[in-house]
């Protein structure tokens, strides 16, 4: 049985400079990683910002309220004064609803 290189055709294209997987690993950025502790040693932790979520998955053994990426959490803006809108009433007390 022959091998897969000799099965292969020959690279047509050459990448100049440096090895393509040494380039990628020079480039690449590290995100911030937050410490969650494994499971079953996770009494007294509770996750409360988006870090601690990860991609997004929520922790089922953790009985509080949990918003991983933010889903279900009520905006800061919706309860900022501003938010609602003063009616306006004409002499008699009716609503003015052309305003």
């Amino acid at each position: 049985m022959s091998s897969l290189s000799g099965l292969l055709p020959a690279p047509v294209h050459q990448h100049p400079g440096q090895d393509y997987d040494q380039q990628q690993s020079t480039s690449a950025v590290a995100a911030p990683v937050s410490r969650i502790p494994p499971y079953g040693k996770r009494a007294g932790w509770k996750p409360r910002k988006p870090e601690d979520f990860g991609d997004g998955g929520a922790f089922p053994e953790i009985h509080i309220a949990q918003y991983p990426l933010d889903m279900g959490r009520k905006t800061k803006t919706a309860t900022k004064a501003g938010s609602t809108i003063a009616l306006q009433v004409d002499a008699q007390g009716n609503v003015a609803y052309d305003a």
